[in-house]
């Protein structure tokens, strides 16, 4: 387990001494080391990656670990049919924004994992987590369509139901998103 929060690793060591707690600030340029610097290179069977910000560039940039099982957070805001992510920022910190204004839609994580070698077979039901599988990996088990297979996090459909909308949060504050296709 990584956190950017030595104190949360702290926690992390004492609760769980049979998990290596790691406290490092996770970036692309570092993510392949963190992997391999701690056994993790190769093929492992689950990856799950949870960061609240560059979740879709981290991924993007992982080629020492080849997981079997992967689940990624994705960002419910962004909605079932857009494929947008922030723009990479290694400094990117969920705190200085609105709280929807982070990570990427479940389109562009699919779009992505498509392109990586990864189908996406679920999501859970609060719209948080997806699921992928390699595509070597249970193939009986079929592809999920990320329209359909979206869920929206309980709640964001408050805040859209007040009107709030990271589309219009991102364009009044000038921050970009990036389309991906």
């Amino acid at each position: 387990m990584v956190d950017g929060h030595r104190e949360h690793m702290l926690q992390v060591a004492r609760r769980f001494p049979m998990t290596t707690a790691v406290a490092a600030w996770i970036t692309r340029e570092n993510i392949n080391a963190l992997i391999t610097e701690h056994g993790y290179a190769g093929e492992v069977d689950l990856f799950s990656l949870d960061l609240d910000g560059n979740d879709y560039w981290i991924w993007e940039a992982v080629t020492a670990s080849s997981p079997r099982v992967l689940i990624l957070e994705y960002n419910s805001m962004f909605g079932p049919d857009r494929s947008v992510t922030i723009p990479y920022d290694p400094q990117f910190d969920r705190q200085r924004h609105h709280s929807m204004y982070y990570g990427a839609s479940l389109q562009a994580l699919t779009k992505l994992n498509a392109r990586k070698g990864y189908r996406l077979v679920a999501v859970e039901p609060a719209g948080v987590n997806a699921f992928f599988l390699r595509h070597d990996v249970a193939t009986h088990v079929p592809a999920c369509d990320a329209s359909h297979a979206y869920r929206l996090l309980e709640k964001y459909d408050v805040l859209m139901q007040k009107g709030e909308d990271v589309f219009r949060y991102a364009e009044k504050h000038k921050l970009p998103l990036v389309e991906i296709t």
